[in-house]
């Protein structure tokens, strides 16, 4: 399974480098919007942490894209 890369910026240029140094480095790129969707990254990055800390989840575990 590829791991996928969510990214969030307000700069359209800058996001394209980055989705294709992600893509060149063979993970999956998602753009999710704008920065103001980085807090909802930071969330989504905080709920996997307490899931490993809970041991609900392993620290290299992730969650997979549905759809």
């Amino acid at each position: 399974m590829t791991t996928t890369v969510l990214l969030a910026g307000d700069d359209s240029a800058v996001k394209a480098s980055v989705i294709e140094l992600v893509t060149a480095a063979g993970l999956k790129a998602i753009d999710v919007g704008g920065l103001k969707r980085a807090r909802e990254l930071e969330a989504f990055g905080f709920l996997q942490m307490s899931l490993a800390a809970a041991e609900k989840l392993s620290w290299t575990g992730g969650f997979v894209p549905v759809g």
